[in-house]
């Protein structure tokens, strides 16, 4: 099984040794034995496995349950959409270094994604060739980045010289401030997670930011949520509106197809849906571990899903676009 949703936790948060008072929102983590307390703003997060910063026993964990190899990204937590340009430009630089360095002997397992400054789109631009230059195959953006939506102006630079390199551009959904009025986080998850998603991915779509992209490849978390119920609608709008029709060369499936999607969807007949309209091929597997304590895939399986589908979600859609990845990178095979 090759994972290519997972999330990794740094032992100790990158570049707040450098700051005299380092602000309270920079999540860092408290080890305590074989788990660790995630803080945010001071306050308790999440609780993690000792699986979540130690790469070797997370390896070792993961090969015993069939795994192959992992793509690692930041906990969404760590992208830091508050943090102000300048610091979020170093802190992108000391995670990704320090990211870079953890994977780098152990390459014939983990690969791994970027972050960039989200206040600064025209900085994350620039950041990408150093993310390439490191080994690491792509940059992961939240659904929901805080001065402008990915399908903006502000962030045209960047999705062209994601392009030009070759990188995997992963959307990760996210919460935001709608989480608040939740009387708990995970209630919150359930509704906003699908929605940031599919309104991000539907957004690159329905603006034509993807069409004049052709190459430009990315990654939908969590099987781009909302995204199925808009396709249809963006489509018939396209159909009637001169100037919507102006904007996408392609209809809205046509730019779905072109993507990639991970299967964490909860429903064998919703991820059905979405092989019917974007194939197969394009569905990677993906588990969001090590946050999901339970196994949330096992649909994979059901009668409903074409024959050979789990297998090829599981090892071979992944292992090609890996593939793909790692030969624009120039850094030879991964995981497989």
């Amino acid at each position: 099984m090759l994972d290519l949703h997972t999330h990794v936790v740094p032992a100790r948060t990158p570049f707040l040794d450098r700051l005299t008072e380092a602000d309270a929102r920079w999540a860092r983590l408290r080890q305590e034995g074989a788990t660790g307390d995630v803080l945010v703003a001071g306050e308790v997060f999440r609780t993690v496995a000792r699986v979540a910063w130690d790469l070797d026993a997370r390896r070792a964990a993961a090969e015993s349950a069939g795994g192959t190899g992992q793509l690692l990204s930041a906990m969404p937590e760590l992208l830091a959409p508050w943090a102000p340009p300048d610091q979020g430009l170093a802190y992108a630089r000391a995670f990704n270094d320090w990211l870079a360095g953890e994977i780098r002997g152990r390459r014939d397992f983990y690969r791994g994604l970027g972050v960039v400054p989200l206040r600064d789109p025209d900085g994350a631009a620039g950041l990408l060739t150093e993310i390439a230059d490191a080994g690491l195959i792509g940059v992961e953006v939240p659904a929901s980045p805080p001065t402008a939506p990915l399908h903006a102006p502000d962030w045209a630079g960047f999705l062209d010289e994601a392009q030009r390199l070759g990188l995997l551009v992963f959307v990760h959904a996210t919460g935001g401030p709608a989480v608040e009025s939740y009387p708990h986080p995970m209630a919150a998850n359930g509704v906003v997670f699908p929605a940031t998603i599919g309104m991000a991915i539907g957004g690159l779509i329905a603006t034509g930011a993807l069409a004049v992209r052709p190459g430009l490849r990315v990654l939908a978390s969590h099987g781009g949520g909302a995204l199925m119920t808009e396709l249809p609608r963006i489509d018939f709008l396209r159909s009637i509106t001169p100037a919507v029709a102006e904007l996408m060369p392609e209809s809205a499936v046509e730019s779905a197809r072109r993507l990639w999607y991970d299967p964490l969807l909860f429903d064998a007949g919703l991820l059905r849906h979405l092989v019917d309209v974007v194939g197969a091929d394009r569905i990677v597997l993906g588990t969001d571990h090590p946050f999901m304590p339970v196994d949330r895939l096992g649909f994979l399986d059901e009668e409903i899903l074409p024959a050979g589908f789990a297998t090829a979600v599981r090892t071979t859609n992944p292992a090609a676009l890996l593939d793909l990845l790692t030969r624009s990178s120039g850094k030879g095979a991964g995981p497989r």
